[in-house]
């Protein structure tokens, strides 16, 4: 891990609400703002820990998870650069975090103080209903996750999974999963060893292919359909 002190004004990976900062409001940013690199699997912060920040993904692939029954690990999604991570922060009734966040490949975050961000909300309606926007769209992809892992069949399961890590997650074909079986096996409900039967069975079908470190999708129609009918 390591941290360094960024200006905001002229930092080149700007998310689309900070964009509409102006500059007084980018140094108010800046001063409750602090850049810190971690290494793949280095946990940027953990669950139940005191929530002081907003964080804001600049660069890589950050994993949230959360201790369920038996203090078993569950995977609620994977994050990119752009995102922002922790804005339930912003409600202070709560003063914890309520899931761990780690780096699943070299990253770099933002860690934003909680006050300065509350009062841009305040100050500037463009950047709150660009922030509210942000808190729809994840919410949304979230909720669609959620039901599908409810609902469906272990192949449906699998293949929302692929499509959502295919078309929201990393936006390329093939891709590197970046997380392990039995991660992947937790974010869709089921065990490592029923998530690589599956698996071997998209690809014996020829909807997928496997590398080692990645998947690609090669009949992404097949998946859509699987998908469809759970």
């Amino acid at each position: 891990m390591k941290s360094s002190n960024i200006k905001c004004r002229n930092c080149r990976i700007k998310s689309t609400s900070v964009s509409l900062l102006d500059p007084h409001e980018l140094d108010l940013l800046e001063k409750g703002c602090l850049q810190v690199s971690f290494s793949k699997g280095e946990l940027l912060f953990k669950e139940n820990g005191p929530a002081k920040y907003i964080t804001y993904i600049r660069d890589g692939f950050v994993k949230l998870s959360k201790k369920g029954a038996g203090n078993k690990e569950y995977i609620l999604g994977v994050y990119k650069q752009g995102a922002y991570i922790g804005l339930h922060n912003l409600n202070l009734s709560y003063n914890s975090n309520y899931f761990s966040a780690y780096a699943i490949t070299q990253s770099e975050v933002c860690f934003i103080e909680i006050k300065p961000f509350k009062k841009l909300l305040e100050n500037n309606g463009m950047f709150a209903t660009e922030i509210i926007s942000y808190i729809f769209d994840d919410e949304m992809n979230y909720f669609e996750r959620l039901i599908h892992n409810v609902q469906q069949q272990l192949p449906g399961r699998l293949a929302n999974a692929l499509l959502y890590f295919r078309q929201k997650v990393y936006n390329q074909n093939p891709f590197s999963l970046n997380l392990t079986m039995s991660e992947f096996a937790s974010l869709i409900g089921t065990t490592r060893e029923s998530a690589t039967r599956a698996i071997k069975e998209f690809q014996d079908s020829g909807i997928i292919k496997t590398g080692k470190n990645s998947i690609q999708i090669i009949d992404a129609t097949k998946l859509e359909e699987i998908k469809r009918k759970g």
